[in-house]
């Protein structure tokens, strides 16, 4: 903590230092700006980008529900060590029974709003698991993949708050202990993230900070669908900042060009027509 100590005028003083008997001295307007700035000055963090301040649901969606139980078991702990405040076990399968639910998971806007009134939470963190079959390489082993995305909505009015998706690659000596690994790693990771934010030194100097602009999309699962793209084609990482009247703008860090970056899109998404390629901006729509 920097030492910040009151400034006094030097001016108008007798020889003891004090001061003129009936003059006042006007306040230097420079003395409280620069007295804030000392207070306010301190190493580059990242902020959480999940408000501390409010209560947060956790719901994870997954073909397997002990693949759910177990995402959303690290995700919780990883909140209230972090200092936020999650919503309990209990109060969370009563959510999970509401017929709200599996629509507030899709991103519909006036279900997150109804299961917000009607459980007490601010904040809708909602997460979608996908885990590809192990494959068996040529020692024996299994490789798996598990990919986890979240998207955090504001119960009060549905407004994204948060969007990340991550990857994780683990080999075991059997299909299941490499999905199990692979997913444990990459909700780990995501959790990280999630209270942590991403770090300062993350623009590194050999990644390039690109936007894709995507449109004709119809919600916000398509928007986030194409985070997951953009991870998938070997971004850093991505985050969707905005979406709205059906375009997703979304935020890469990616180890190479545009044109590069467009191109890994178009490999993989055959849904996606490109429109143009403009310095750091991709244009994308979808077909």
């Amino acid at each position: 903590m920097r030492d910040v100590r009151r400034l006094r005028p030097s001016g108008g003083r007798d020889g003891a230092g004090r001061a003129a008997p009936g003059k006042r001295f006007p306040r230097a307007p420079w003395l409280l700006a620069l007295v804030l700035l000392v207070l306010t000055v301190s190493p580059l963090q990242a902020a959480p980008p999940l408000p501390r301040d409010k209560s947060v649901a956790v719901l994870v969606r997954s073909p397997s529900a002990q693949e759910s139980a177990a995402a959303e078991a690290i995700l919780i702990g990883t909140l209230i060590d972090g200092g936020f405040r999650a919503v309990d076990q209990r109060q969370l399968e009563r959510i999970r029974q509401a017929k709200a639910a599996a629509l507030a998971l899709e991103g519909d806007v006036e279900a997150i709003l109804e299961l917000s009134r009607s459980f007490g939470f601010q904040v809708l963190l909602s997460g979608r698991i996908s885990v590809p079959p192990p494959v068996k390489n040529e020692f024996g082993l299994f490789t798996a993949t598990a990919e986890l995305a979240l998207t955090a909505c504001l119960g009060s009015n549905g407004r994204q708050i948060y969007a990340d998706a991550t990857t994780a690659k683990e080999v075991g000596y059997s299909a299941a202990e490499a999905a199990r690994k692979a997913l444990d790693s990459a909700t780990r990771l995501a959790a990280g993230r999630m209270v942590e934010g991403a770090p300062a030194e993350t623009a590194a100097a050999d990644l390039q900070n690109l936007l894709v602009e995507v449109a004709g999309l119809r919600s916000f699962v398509e928007a986030h669908g194409i985070v997951e793209s953009c991870t998938r084609a070997g971004s850093a990482s991505a985050r969707l900042d905005r979406f709205s009247a059906g375009v997703a703008l979304v935020s890469a860090l990616y180890p190479g060009s545009a044109e590069a970056l467009a191109r890994a899109l178009l490999q993989q998404r055959s849904d996606l027509r490109l429109e143009g390629v403009e310095a750091d901006r991709i244009r994308l729509s979808r077909r």
